[in-house]
C-alpha cells in the first residue's frame, strides 16, 4: 500500500523532504501558504519585473547538495555568478563559488516539485491525530486526510505553533532564534549604481546591496536595472511594524546616501518583509522527527541558515520518515 504523507511547506526543505519521499514510492501532498512556491527561495513578481528578494544566492559545501546543484547547472535551472563584489574585482568576498536558479531562484526548487501535488494559498491552522492517521486542517475549517505521517518545514516559530501538543518538540524549538528582515526592490530606468555589483554591511541599516539585473538569465527590460537590499537584522526588528512604502523610502534614502548615487526617482520601488528572514540561532540538529507519532519538522533553522543547511534537513527527515513507514 502506498502511504500518503502531507508537508507543511514548500520552501527547499519542504520540497527536499517531499522529492525523497515520491522517490520512495510515498504519495505526497504540501500544502504552502504563499501563491508561489520556494520561500526564501522564491522569486517576486511586481508586473514583468522580477526579482530574488529572499536568498541572493547558493554555495554548496557538502557532496550532497554540489551533486544536486551539479544537476542544476547541467540542466539550466542554475548558473555560476561571479559578480563585482570590489570595483573591478570579481572575487573579493567570495570564498566559495556562487550559484542562483536562472531564471530566478524559484528554479531552485521546481526540479523537487515535479510528479508531486503542491497546493499553494493553503494556510494550516491545527494538525489533528484520528486513529486512521494525521488530518490537516486550514484557516477556512477545511481539511484533509488521513496521512500517515506529516512533516512540517516551516521556519520553527510557525513550526512550535503546529506542533505545540507534541511532547518534546516544544522545548526544541523554544531553541530556534529567528530574526526579521526586510527586503526592497527597486527598478532604475537607468543604470545607476556604481561598477560593483554587490556591497555587504555598508551601515548599521544596510546589510546587502546587489545589482540583480547582474545575476546570469536576467536583464532589465529596456535597459536600466533592478536593485535588491536587504536591510540589517537590528534595523528590520526596530521597524518590523512599519509601513512597507516607509521602510522603501527612507532605505533606498540610505542607499543613495551610503553609494553617493545622483537623485533619482525609482520607476518601481516595493518593501516585503521576512519576518523569519535569518537564523540567529539553530538547533543543532539536522531534524526532528517522532517515530511514535510519524511527526516531525525540518528547515534551514536546524542546522544553520545556508540553503544547503534546508536541503539536507528536508532529505534527513524524509529518510526518517521513510524508514517509521516501512
Amino acid at each position: 500500500m502506498t502511504h500518503k504523507v502531507a508537508v507543511i511547506g514548500a520552501g527547499l526543505a519542504g520540497l527536499s523532504c517531499s522529492s525523497y519521499l515520491r522517490r520512495a514510492g510515498c504519495f505526497v501532498e504540501v500544502f504552502e501558504q504563499e501563491r508561489v512556491i520556494g520561500g526564501r527561495v522564491a522569486t517576486a513578481r511586481n508586473g514583468l519585473v522580477a526579482f530574488d528578494s529572499g536568498a541572493q544566492y547558493l554555495t554548496a559545501r557538502s557532496d550532497k547538495f554540489r551533486a544536486y546543484i551539479n544537476e542544476l547547472v547541467s540542466a539550466g535551472y542554475a548558473a555560476r555568478w561571479d559578480p563585482k563584489t570590489t570595483s573591478g574585482d570579481t572575487k573579493g568576498v567570495q570564498l566559495h563559488t556562487w550559484y542562483v536558479g536562472t531564471p530566478g531562484m524559484s528554479s531552485i526548487v521546481r526540479p523537487l516539485a515535479e510528479s508531486i501535488r503542491v497546493h499553494t494559498g493553503k494556510k494550516v491552522h491545527t494538525l489533528s491525530r484520528t486513529d486512521k492517521g494525521w488530518m490537516v486542517w486550514f484557516e477556512d475549517q477545511t481539511s484533509v486526510g488521513p496521512f500517515a505521517a506529516v512533516a512540517v518545514a516551516i521556519p520553527a516559530p510557525a513550526a512550535r505553533l503546529l506542533l505545540g501538543r507534541v511532547e518534546g518538540m516544544v522545548e526544541a524549538l523554544s531553541r530556534v532564534r529567528m530574526l526579521p528582515t526586510w527586503a526592497v526592490m527597486v527598478r532604475l530606468a537607468e543604470r545607476t549604481l556604481p561598477d560593483q555589483d554587490v556591497y555587504s554591511d555598508m551601515s548599521e541599516v544596510l546589510r546587502w546591496i546587489a545589482r540583480n539585473s547582474s545575476k546570469p538569465g536576467r536583464s532589465a527590460t529596456g535597459g536600466g536595472e533592478t536593485i535588491v537590499i536587504h536591510a540589517s537584522p537590528n534595523w528590520s526588528r526596530e521597524t518590523e511594524d512599519a509601513e512597507p512604502e516607509a521602510v522603501a523610502e527612507e532605505i533606498w534614502g540610505e542607499v543613495t546616501r551610503q553609494l553617493g548615487l545622483p537623485p533619482v526617482t525609482p520607476q518601481l520601488m516595493t518593501a516585503h518583509l521576512w519576518r523569519h528572514g535569518l537564523v540567529e540561532q539553530s538547533l543543532g540538529e539536522s531534524f526532528i522527527y517522532s517515530t511514535h507519532h510519524r511527526l516531525g519538522t525540518a528547515g534551514d533553522w536546524c542546522l544553520g541558515r545556508l540553503a544547503e543547511h534546508a536541503y539536507e534537513s528536508g532529505q534527513g527527515l524524509g529518510k526518517a520518515i521513510v524508514g517509521s513507514l516501512t
